[in-house]
């Protein structure tokens, strides 16, 4: 392919209508069929690697050291449902020795391709790269950057042992990072790939990429519009995620981020909460009355935050926000390539011949080829005669043992309660596996809510369907938001949901308010219920936690 210097001379124009500019030539070692199956097979082949391993070997509470990590409520609840009632099987040691293997390679496969595409792509401004093929490869490395993240997430056991290992990956993801975000910023102008310009300037995918950098340097040029705000968003992905995973490799048990992020603020909100529960006291005066009020609602507050706590930290919501970044990155990729077959002068439409991108040619065939090797490489560690030797040599000296990548370790109610104090993240308490005191209830006709100092509330079946509540509400919320960019066909289609009202109105406020109506109803249907003759209603509704205490003792 020749090389074309950048024609920028559109940058002086105020109007764009009827530009003249190059005919998009297809590429199909860069946007080609093969190129992209491979990198998002790649990237779900791990994701789905890491649910496997989150499903059957993850274990509660065990970090790979001396430091043991607080039990999150998610994570128990629907594991302890998941292995008792759905999946039983525990795969052998030897089994997960090879799946760490093959996550291993798949995260180096895709760590260096990844920093390899992008340094391609960065040698071809000068010679006229277009605004669509740098699109393409942006998102090709955006599949491979949260492969990477997910065998990160993955492999945090086998990192927190091989610390050298965990500095030089560590090193290739913030130069992969840095090139990745720096890549991103060009697709923050008004006109990048606008496939609905408002002003009918025009949409022409074949713009030189160069161009959109020298436009940064150009703030009269460069308008803060929906591709900006677009930009921005896919920026703060990335580092979010990178940073996260960068977080959870050094501190294994989220011990300092929690220290700064959950425990002080939460001691500070439960003098607040201990103070107006003093106030509020047992009597019926108008006085105490309000403060009651007062006292419901911030409690109500303060359960909303502590379960939207234990979903962040949890497993599960790494799981979920991997899966919904590839998502993103796929649903985005494909709408690309559909929308760069047509130019637009603003006034007539006009077609690119891309098609030689969907032959499979030799560039095409060879990412797939590449995606057998870590599918080699684990069924090598696997069928290794000196791992089955190893798995034999350890069932004959210790037939019982337990450990990280066999049998999860037992974690009883007990074992909840001796690590709760100190790292206030207690998953239950001895004196809370009532959620109400019924007899209490009796007296003051008003329930008491589990006191100061306010241990987990994970006993409890109103907490627990908390959870769950809000997990359906998260779900719900980005399969919409994707729902949005594929039905909208917009290439940014981010832009539609940020500039949407309702969305947000439905995140910032009706989120909040039906976990507000959700404990409103649990609380007065106690009220009700409490006053009934008869244990049933009351195990019902208020929940005494035999249930939750007979699965933790099975494990």
């Amino acid at each position: 392919m020749s090389c074309h210097r950048p024609d920028c001379e559109w940058l002086q124009l105020k109007n764009l209508t009827g530009l003249k500019v190059p005919t998009l030539a297809a590429n199909a070692d860069l946007s080609g069929i093969g190129v992209i199956v491979g990198f998002s097979m790649s990237a779900y082949l791990t994701l789905l690697m890491l649910l496997l391993h989150y499903i059957t070997i993850f274990d509660l509470g065990n970090t790979g050291n001396e430091h043991t990590a607080p039990v999150n409520s998610v994570d128990y609840g629907i594991l302890t449902w998941i292995r008792s009632h759905i999946l039983s099987w525990r795969p052998s040691r030897r089994f997960n020795k090879a799946m760490e293997k093959s996550v291993l390679t798949l995260g180096d496969l895709n760590v260096v391709t990844g920093i390899g595409i992008l340094i391609a792509g960065y040698s071809q401004l000068k010679c006229g790269i277009s605004a669509y093929h740098w699109q393409i490869m942006v998102f090709i490395s955006w599949f491979a950057s949260f492969s990477f993240v997910s065998a990160m997430t993955f492999l945090q056991g086998y990192f927190r042992v091989n610390s050298t290992m965990r500095l030089i990956r560590i090193s290739f993801m913030v130069i992969f990072v840095g090139l990745l975000i720096s890549a991103l910023f060009p697709t923050g102008s008004r006109m990048w790939l606008n496939a609905y310009p408002d002003d009918t300037e025009g949409f022409y995918p074949s713009m030189n990429a160069a161009c959109f950098f020298t436009e940064l340097r150009m703030p009269a040029k460069f308008h803060k519009g929906a591709n900006f705000w677009t930009m921005i968003f896919s920026v703060l992905l990335i580092f979010g995620s990178h940073f996260h995973c960068g977080i959870r490799l050094f501190d294994p048990t989220a011990g300092t981020s929690r220290k700064y992020l959950r425990t002080i603020p939460g001691r500070k909100f439960k003098q607040v909460l201990y103070s107006m529960e003093r106030r509020a006291g047992k009597s019926y005066s108008l006085h105490a009355l309000v403060w009651k009020a007062v006292y419901l609602f911030t409690y109500a507050i303060f359960t909303f935050v502590r379960a939207v706590y234990d979903i962040c930290e949890s497993m599960l919501a790494e799981i979920i926000w991997l899966a919904f970044a590839m998502a993103w990155g796929t649903i985005k990729v494909w709408l690309t390539r559909a929308s760069a077959t047509i130019n637009f002068d603003g006034k007539n439409y006009t077609s690119n011949s891309l098609s030689e991108e969907n032959f499979w040619s030799f560039g095409q065939i060879l990412p797939l080829v590449l995606f057998l090797l870590p599918l080699l490489s684990m069924a090598q560690s696997y069928l290794e005669d000196n791992a089955k030797e190893e798995e034999h040599m350890r069932a004959i000296a210790s037939p019982e043992i337990t450990t990280r990548n066999e049998e999860p370790k037992h974690v009883t109610v007990r074992a909840f309660t001796d690590t709760t104090d100190a790292s206030n993240a207690a998953f239950v308490h001895s004196n809370t596996w009532t959620s109400f005191n019924l007899d209490e209830t009796k007296r003051t006709r008003l329930v008491d809510l589990p006191p100061y100092p306010y241990l987990n509330f994970s006993s409890h079946s109103w907490y627990r369907d908390h959870l769950a509540l809000l997990l359906f509400q998260i779900l719900m919320a980005a399969t919409t938001a994707l729902y949005f960019l594929t039905s909208l066909g917009d290439v940014l289609g981010i832009s539609s949901i940020l500039r949407s009202r309702l969305f947000v109105i439905w995140g910032l406020v009706f989120i909040p308010l039906a976990s507000l109506l959700h404990l409103t109803i649990w609380y007065l249907g106690a009220l009700v219920v409490g006053s009934w003759p008869g244990p049933g209603a009351k195990n019902w509704l208020m929940g005494n936690g035999e249930g939750w205490r007979n699965k933790s003792k099975k494990r």
